[in-house]
C-alpha cells in the first residue's frame, strides 16, 4: 500500500505538474491513519525524492535559472522551522481545515488555468499568471537584479517555506508563478527552477522532521520514496500524451474531494 501511495504521489507530480505534494498528506492520513504531523514530514521526504528525480532529468536542459532558485530555496529553508513549529502547535482538526482551504485555492488555480490558458497545461508545473509584466522586476538573465527584486522573492519564499513546514507541501504552486511574474523567465525555465527549489526545501523539511520526531515512521520513507521516484518517471513520460485541460480539471476536483474527505473523517472522530 505504501508503494502505491508513493507511486500515486510521484505520478501526479509528473503527470499534472502540480499537486503531488498536495495529495500526499490526505493519502497518508486517510489510508495509513498517520497523524497529520507525521504525514506532513513523510510527505516532504517523498516529495523531495520525486522532485530530485525530475531535477536530474533537467540538468542538461539549460532551463534552470540558478541564482533566483538558490536564493528562493535559502529563504524558504530559513522559514521551515516556523512552519514546523506551527505544525506541532496546532490541533489536528484545525490543521486539516487549513489544509483543505489551501487545496481549494490550488484547485481553483488549476481549474482557471485549464480554462483560460489551456496551452500551459501541457507543461509540467505550468502556473502562468494572467498578466506577466513586460518589464519584470528581476532581470537575472539580462543584468544585475535590484533590492526590490530580492525583497519580493524573499516574501514569496517565506510563504513557501512556512507552508512546506506546516503541511508538507513542496510549494510549486507558489514558486512557479512568482518566478514567472517577477523574472519574466519562460514557463519551462520556471518548471526546472521550481524542481531545484522543491528538492532543497522539501529535503531540508524532512531533515527537520527527523530531528524533531522519533524514528517509528521512518521505515515508511523507503517504499514511499521509491514509489514516488517510479511514479515521477512514469508520470513525466505519460504527460507527453495525456497532459491537458481535461486532465487538470479532473485532478483539481479529486484534490478537493480527497482533502475534504480526510477533514470529514477527522471531524467525525473528534
Amino acid at each position: 500500500m505504501v508503494y502505491l501511495i508513493g507511486i500515486c504521489i510521484g505520478a501526479i507530480l509528473g503527470l499534472t505538474g502540480a499537486g503531488g505534494s498536495v495529495v500526499a498528506l490526505p493519502l497518508l492520513v486517510g489510508t495509513l491513519n498517520l497523524p497529520v504531523q507525521t504525514a506532513a514530514g513523510m510527505a516532504l521526504g517523498a516529495v523531495a525524492m520525486a522532485a530530485a528525480t525530475g531535477l536530474l532529468a533537467r540538468l542538461r536542459s539549460g532551463d534552470i535559472v540558478w541564482m533566483p532558485g538558490l536564493f528562493f530555496a535559502a529563504v524558504a529553508m530559513a522559514a521551515l522551522p516556523l512552519g514546523g513549529f506551527l505544525n506541532r502547535l496546532l490541533p489536528e482538526t484545525l490543521l486539516l481545515g487549513l489544509f483543505a482551504l489551501l487545496v481549494l485555492y490550488v484547485a481553483v488555480r488549476l481549474w482557471r488555468q485549464a480554462t483560460y490558458q489551456p496551452e500551459d497545461t501541457a507543461v509540467v508545473r505550468a502556473h502562468r499568471l494572467s498578466a506577466v509584466p513586460k518589464q519584470p522586476i528581476c532581470r537575472f538573465t539580462q543584468g544585475k537584479p535590484g533590492i526590490r527584486c530580492f525583497v519580493q522573492l524573499a516574501l514569496a519564499a517565506l510563504l513557501a517555506g512556512v507552508l512546506s513546514g506546516l503541511f508538507g507541501v513542496g510549494g510549486g504552486f507558489v514558486i512557479v508563478p512568482v518566478l514567472i511574474f517577477l523574472t519574466g523567465i519562460s514557463v519551462h525555465q520556471a518548471v526546472a527552477t521550481s524542481l531545484l527549489v522543491i528538492t532543497l526545501v522539501a529535503g531540508s523539511g524532512f531533515g527537520l522532521f527527523v530531528i524533531n520526531h522519533d524514528e517509528t515512521s521512518l521505515g515508511l520513507l523507503l517504499p514511499l520514496g521509491v514509489g514516488g521516484i517510479l511514479g515521477m518517471l512514469a508520470g513525466t513520460w505519460m504527460a507527453r500524451y495525456m497532459a491537458g485541460p481535461t486532465l487538470q480539471k479532473t485532478f483539481a476536483v479529486v484534490m478537493v474531494l480527497l482533502a475534504n474527505s480526510v477533514l470529514l473523517q477527522a471531524l467525525i472522530r473528534g
